[in-house]
């Protein structure tokens, strides 16, 4: 039997200096939104809808994006950063984004760019301003198109930066992401310049594969010595000694690792065995989910456009989209820990913080979907002169 598997161990920058550095998650994530203009334009173009406050549309997608997303991960995963620094929870560039928070934070954006207050005497209300003839679910119907991109491009940058990891497969299917490691050895012991992982071919168990390990130091002789010394003291910790929820390559020899030092005129390396767990590559299975939600809903867009009920495609999202993100958690590492939400100390309902927030998505897709629904048709009258296409 064939099985796919390989060895992930990429360069995080695109471009990187002592003064200057890009990252592709970066760049991933800022594609997001390039790619997401060029498809909201274009939509209100083929309509002539378009003039310059689409742009302001999508500075209103993109503010509730990065916000409601830093936002979302500090008060459903981290709220202990609150006791640090209440500011952080606005701190959008620091690591922790939570797709659940960006939800919210889209749809709380394009509804102040839609809807305005009307007062009138004491009494107050929302009233959608129809901005160019388009209500709110018009509006997110074309904008939802471009968020499934960008939650398809960012999910790709995690993978890049091998974050939200799979579980280990236990077979000879999966990924072996050896990035943090290489910045664990780094962290442990000094002078070291890079860590190279090659696959032997051989199995340690099922899903944990033989790798050659070897780590390249600073080559000046001077150092040997110290380098020497941190190694013997630290080489028997250095890996983990069997498979945790973040483990990628483990020492199961512990004391018995067999290691040698080799040194020529430009290299010194210590060279070893060590075992690596092959994991569910769950990046990647989010990304081509939402790739092809949106590549889905844009080709339904296209054809229906003129009878489609308003809101039907942002029902259609938030159900496939967050019940793909429900079935996936179950290949995906808990992203902190004692994430499986428990009643009390005996009871546990077997579902972690990723599912609990995809329900009320999936509840709100079917009710925003079937609300559309006109005896049995998701269409609505098809207009009968160019002035009723909006």
């Amino acid at each position: 039997m064939l099985y796919f598997s390989f060895l992930w161990h990429p360069d995080i920058y695109l471009f990187e200096n002592d003064v200057f550095s890009i990252r592709w998650y970066s760049l991933l994530f800022l594609s997001g939104f390039i790619i997401g203009r060029f498809i909201v334009v274009r939509s209100y173009k083929l309509e002539n809808g378009y003039d310059l406050t689409v742009d302001m549309q999508m500075i209103y997608m993109v503010l509730g994006t990065l916000i409601g997303s830093r936002m979302g991960h500090v008060l459903f995963y981290e709220p202990e950063i609150l006791k640090r620094d209440y500011l952080e929870l606005f701190f959008f560039w620091k690591s922790g984004l939570a797709s659940h928070g960006a939800a919210i934070g889209i749809l709380l954006g394009m509804a102040i760019y839609s809807y305005g207050l009307k007062v009138k005497g004491l009494k107050f209300r929302l009233v959608d301003r129809l901005r160019r003839g388009y209500d709110f679910f018009q509006v997110m119907d074309r904008m939802i198109i471009a968020v499934a991109i960008g939650c398809a491009l960012i999910r790709m940058g995690n993978f890049v930066n091998s974050e939200i990891i799979g579980i280990p497969t236990d077979s000879d299917y999966g990924v072996l992401f050896v990035k943090p490691v290489e910045d664990r050895i780094k962290g442990q012991l000094p002078f070291v310049e890079r860590v190279h992982f090659e696959e032997t071919g051989a199995f340690y168990a099922p899903g944990q594969a033989v790798i050659n390990t070897k780590i390249y130091f600073e080559h000046e002789s001077y150092k040997d010595q110290r380098i020497r010394n941190s190694v013997q003291k630290r080489l028997d910790n250095l890996l983990p000694r069997q498979g945790n929820d973040y483990s990628h390559v483990i020492n199961p020899w512990a004391a018995r690792l067999v290691h040698e030092f080799k040194r020529s005129p430009t290299q010194f390396v210590l060279e070893f065995e060590s075992v690596g767990v092959y994991r569910h590559p769950a990046q990647l299975y989010e990304s081509i989910t939402y790739f092809l939600i949106g590549v889905f809903m844009f080709f339904i867009w296209r054809k229906h456009r003129i009878r489609l009920r308003p809101g039907s495609l942002l029902g259609f999202f938030f159900i496939t989209a967050f019940m793909g993100r429900f079935l996936l958690e179950y290949v995906k590492e808990n992203q902190i820990k004692n994430e499986v939400i428990t009643i009390n100390s005996e009871l546990a309902i077997g579902l972690n913080l990723g599912q609990i927030l995809s329900i009320p998505f999936i509840v709100l897709g079917f009710y925003l979907l079937f609300r559309n629904v006109n005896g049995n048709s998701f269409f609505r009258r098809v207009p009968q002169s160019n002035n009723e296409l909006i």
